[in-house]
């Protein structure tokens, strides 16, 4: 009998011994299928010796992403063992501290598969691990993705706490990812919850679309999956020229091409941010967003971020917002998705290039060399609304006009930002400010006394006047007496000198203006 065991033992340890041919540098140039097809007969005798051989992959599993570990992993998922279910939980927390990548996909489907004897040791885990405010997808995943009325429970009890309580789930929650797998446990009753979820502000648009996903699944599974194979054939194009494109990396998209994909204001984009005075979240059209010199983590945006229960301009994007902006970037470079500008980490100041991050700087080391110049003021306000520092744009502008009161750059810009406050946010003072520059650029306007510095055509003013007063409601007659600058001959598809935004032969071409 013993030499029987240690016969045994001996052909555990050589086939151990063969797992691990490949844990070296040449090995690793080699592909998964390459590798895997090479050891298909090691792995099949492995998972053949069942039990016994298990605290050898034990010790496989301890050293990251190693052939021998990535196939240990395959090995203990058809093995089965309740013996393994804590060092595959180990395994999950490792590996996503670290971002390994798939081989945390494995241990999770390697405890799925073990079934409910792993349920209890992992709601366990993952109540812990929540309690540090800590989400590891692949253990949440490993659990949700067995059918049991425990899990059920589970899942039902901390979707109900998440809409009840904000702050518990802030920043490290992801509830898309928790309630994916509903349809799993083939329970209807979960529906309204879910739904309910879909109507709170502080959910992401992307987020949203998944939890609608969950959602269908459960209703008509059938037809979700048949929208699903309908969805793939669509993207298949896409897929091909990203395949193509990856074949060859020097392959530039056309700037025509890339122009096409951004962002339109009738686009419908959202991303979420966090306040930080009131700390409530919520989704914000930020408009164009700029991700500086390719860093995925740093991003400005062309509409002013303010929050719409405060109106603090102390908001940030969380960290669903970053992921919110990846797919836009994904979906941009892809061509399925408008609302991404990749841009450079270089702007222009005085005709000058330099880093962005010390474009403010710079501009603000100018203002203290001439403190009296408001060419110089009205150039920081701009600098600062690349920042998002709004509040100090308009102090900039005001500055600027207090120094050239011809400077009508500055009342356009100031009527830009209010006359936005107002639309998006419903800031009443906001319209008030708007209609006052307003009429202080009109008074200048119609007597041709302004300055243009930064104004690269000032025959734009007219149509930015009649737009304005109409999006703020305010209706000025005075606006049909304004001469047509330099005597120039209007087109009559030229926009039309009243400022109501038409073309010329659609509005005032047979009235005397």
């Amino acid at each position: 009998m013993t030499e029987q065991v240690n016969m045994e033992k001996e052909k555990i340890i050589n086939l151990i011994s063969k797992l691990q041919i490949y844990d070296n540098p040449k090995g690793y140039k080699l592909n998964y299928e390459g590798v895997r097809k090479r050891l298909s007969s090691v792995i099949d005798g492995l998972i053949l010796c069942g039990d016994e051989c298990l605290d050898e992959l034990h010790k496989l599993i301890e050293h990251g992403e190693t052939w021998s570990c990535l196939f240990a992993l395959e090995i203990l998922k058809e093995i089965k063992s309740e013996k393994s279910i804590y060092y595959l939980i180990d395994y999950i927390i490792m590996v996503e501290k670290e971002d390994y990548g798939d081989s945390g996909e494995k241990a999770m489907s390697a405890l799925t598969n073990i079934g409910k004897s792993a349920i209890g040791p992992l709601i366990k885990e993952i109540k812990k691990q929540f309690e540090k405010k800590v989400f590891y997808f692949y253990l949440t995943g490993a659990l949700t993705e067995i059918k049991d009325d425990a899990v059920y429970e589970f899942m039902k009890e901390v979707t109900e706490d998440y809409i009840k309580d904000e702050e518990k789930y802030d920043e490290w929650f992801h509830i898309d990812m928790f309630i994916h797998d509903f349809d799993k446990q083939e329970k209807k009753d979960i529906l309204p919850l879910l739904k309910n979820i879909i109507g709170l502000d502080r959910v992401s648009k992307h987020e949203k679309i998944e939890i609608k996903g969950a959602i269908e699944r459960l209703e008509d599974s059938v037809a979700y999956e048949q929208r699903l194979k309908e969805d793939i054939e669509k993207f298949k194009p896409i897929v091909k020229e990203l395949m193509e494109r990856e074949l060859n990396r020097d392959k530039k998209i056309d700037k025509k091409e890339l122009e096409k994909r951004m962002w339109t204001p009738e686009d419908d984009l959202e991303i979420q941010f966090k306040c930080q005075e009131c700390h409530k979240k919520q989704n914000i059209n930020p408009g164009l967003i700029k991700i500086l010199g390719g860093n995925d983590k740093e991003f400005n945006f062309e509409n002013e971020i303010l929050c719409k229960f405060c109106f603090s301009n102390n908001i940030k994007q969380s960290i669903q917002g970053g992921r919110d902006i990846l797919f836009q970037a994904i979906g941009t470079v892809s061509g399925y998705r408008k609302g991404v500008l990749s841009a450079s980490d270089k702007i222009y100041v005085e005709n000058k290039i330099m880093p962005f991050k010390e474009s403010y700087e710079y501009i603000l080391k100018r203002l203290e060399e001439e403190p009296n110049n408001a060419g110089f003021y009205l150039r920081a306000g701009n600098v600062a609304r690349n920042f998002n520092k709004y509040n100090e744009a308009i102090k900039h502008y005001e500055k600027s006009i207090e120094l050239n009161p011809k400077l009508i750059a500055s009342y356009l810009n100031l009527v830009g930002i209010y006359e936005f406050r107002y639309k998006n946010y419903d800031i009443e003072d906001a319209k008030t400010s708007a209609i006052f520059y307003l009429n202080e650029m009109l008074d200048l306007f119609r007597t041709q006394n302004f300055d243009t510095l930064t104004l690269k055509n000032p025959d734009t003013l007219i149509q930015f006047i009649g737009e304005k007063s109409e999006s703020l409601g305010v209706y000025i007659p005075e606006l049909r007496k304004v001469p047509v600058f330099s005597g120039r001959k209007i087109g009559r598809n030229d926009l039309c000198p009243c400022g109501s935004g038409k073309k010329y032969k659609k509005c005032c071409i047979d009235k005397d203006v």
